[in-house]
């Protein structure tokens, strides 16, 4: 592969990796269920089951943030090393 295309490869993965751990990191799993949560309280709907989960996905949100941000980080390097020149 031509070295200008793995560079330009590497970083649109590197990219991609961040964007969709800030998606899932940062809205999927603590926005969204904060959102949910005080939209449940305000109701008067709120349940104990959805706090827990609600609590656990708020916790976790930057540990799975950080697994995709470091997949797409791996990623990128397997593609473009610069030790291999």
């Amino acid at each position: 592969m031509n070295r200008n295309f793995r560079i330009i490869l590497a970083t649109a993965i590197y990219i991609l990796g961040l964007v969709v751990s800030v998606y899932v990191g940062g809205w999927v799993l603590l926005l969204k269920p904060v959102k949910e949560m005080i939209a449940a309280y305000t109701l008067g709907t709120l349940t104990l089951p959805q706090l827990v989960i609600s609590v656990a996905k708020c916790i976790s949100s930057m540990t799975v943030a950080g697994l995709i941000w470091c997949m797409g980080y791996m990623a990128s390097n397997h593609i473009f090393d610069s030790r291999d020149e």
